[in-house]
């Protein structure tokens, strides 16, 4: 999975997921470690490659200072695209916990989100400081960091609506701006209607400006499967989720249900130790 795809995840989640998560009685445990787990598997490469790349190009020749950044350039992007997901994802959790008075999912996803920080901190100070990033590579980074700065303030606004989201954008302004226009939507009716369109800018926003290779498809599609676990069916069905996320949150309900199978198994499996007859006074074990 390409880290732009988590954009169509994150654009779902800012739109359905406020109403959502006042019904919800819990965010699923399993799928917050999970999403913890993944995240911090994804940070802990990230900060390997942008060390080595720092050190490679301090004492690489000038002309093979093109070759690293072409290589460390899906990283970069990675770690810029799939920020709007991990804010989205933040300040839901955060909300939830505010509203059930709970303390069951903000320091899972705060953790996730300051190490996010972190690597978005040192990714941009590699595009100014680093040695030897032509200007047509520093260009489209640039352009491609104000663009997921622009798309994750508005769908920040979409989430100001139900809740309190400062501090998680990028323009506390232009998120509120944001919100009060979905407010305005929302009473004109119009909202539902420009969910298709929403999903359409930012499928194309992402892929016109970012390299078709991905960093990591693998923990990117661990991560997406993670949240979308923390979820009923119902917000899905109701919004025409796209395919390829339903498909992937079918293959994790699959895996899971595959393990407790297991498990059950072996709970059953005929041990020699055992007695043969079970008598009356023999407690029924109970799954």
């Amino acid at each position: 999975m390409h880290s732009r795809d988590q954009v169509q995840l994150a654009a779902l989640l800012a739109t359905h997921a406020p109403i959502q998560i006042r019904t919800m009685q819990q965010i699923s445990a399993k799928g917050l470690e999970q999403y913890w787990t993944h995240s911090k598997a994804r940070l802990d490469r990230w900060g390997r490659l942008l060390k080595d790349h720092s050190e490679n190009i301090k004492e690489a020749p000038t002309a093979e200072l093109p070759r690293h950044w072409n290589s460390i350039r899906p990283i970069l992007e990675e770690i810029l695209i799939s920020d709007v997901l991990t804010r989205i994802w933040t300040s839901l959790c955060i909300a939830f916990d505010r509203i059930h008075r709970s303390d069951s999912a903000e320091a899972t996803v705060r953790s996730v989100f300051i190490g996010h920080l972190e690597a978005r901190n040192r990714a941009l100070n590699l595009m100014v400081y680093g040695r030897g990033l032509d200007a047509d590579m520093a260009v489209k980074l640039n352009r491609l960091r104000r663009r997921t700065e622009r798309w994750t303030d508005m769908l920040l606004g979409y989430v100001a609506v139900a809740t309190d989201v400062r501090n998680m954008g990028f323009d506390n302004e232009r998120v509120q701006e944001f919100s009060r226009d979905i407010r305005e939507q929302a009473r004109d009716g119009s909202h539902s209607a420009g969910w298709p369109l929403l999903l359409s800018s930012a499928l194309d926003a992402f892929r016109t400006s970012t390299i078709d290779t991905p960093a990591h498809p693998h923990l990117n599609k661990q991560i997406t499967a993670a949240i979308m676990s923390c979820f009923g069916p119902e917000l899905f069905d109701s919004t025409g989720v796209i395919r390829p996320l339903w498909e992937l949150r079918i293959s994790n309900y699959a895996d899971d249900t595959q393990t407790m199978v297991e498990q059950l198994l072996s709970l059953e499996s005929p041990d020699a130790s055992l007695p043969t007859h079970l008598g009356p006074d023999t407690p029924t074990p109970r799954f």
